[in-house]
């Protein structure tokens, strides 16, 4: 398992159509469900600039970097920030993907593989410097548990 100063991955199962799950993500102006990371930005889409909102603790609390959207498309959501020329000190990519995941045995309704990752790169990752990596590893489980609970108990429609 990588170091979560390296890169964090979590993977969560959503009982949900693929179409509903994106529906909530992308829909970033309605981020209620996420009480850890708001994107602030005119719209989800690539190449869009925006501020990171992020609360370490859940508790409202926010601190903002700002950051870029990578690519948006095939159920994808990506977005980045640096920190330094090129990013040498910090550079972080983070993307949640979505997967449709085939029907087997007792399942018959639509489910849904989140596969929400960050890889982190420059000198004060390296060091473990810059951010609380293992509190932000909890915080990612977190966000896909609270994305899975809100589309699964319909809080979307």
């Amino acid at each position: 398992m990588p170091k979560p100063n390296v890169k964090i991955e979590h993977i969560t199962e959503i009982q949900a159509p693929i179409e509903k799950v994106w529906g909530v993500l992308v829909d970033i102006q309605d981020w209620k469900w996420n009480k850890w990371t708001r994107l602030k930005a005119e719209k989800a889409e690539e190449g869009v600039q925006g501020k990171l909102e992020y609360s370490v603790d859940g508790n409202e609390k926010w601190e903002t970097a700002d950051f870029t959207f990578g690519g948006v498309d095939n159920y994808s959501l990506t977005w980045f920030g640096s920190l330094g020329p090129t990013g040498c000190l910090f550079h972080g990519y983070h993307t949640m993907k979505l997967e449709p995941i085939k029907n087997t045995g007792d399942f018959t309704s639509p489910q849904t593989k989140l596969i929400h990752t960050e890889n982190f790169s420059g000198i004060l990752p390296r060091l473990s410097l810059g951010l609380p990596y293992d509190k932000l590893d909890r915080n990612y489980l977190l966000i896909n548990e609270a994305l899975k609970k809100f589309v699964e108990e319909g809080n979307n429609e």
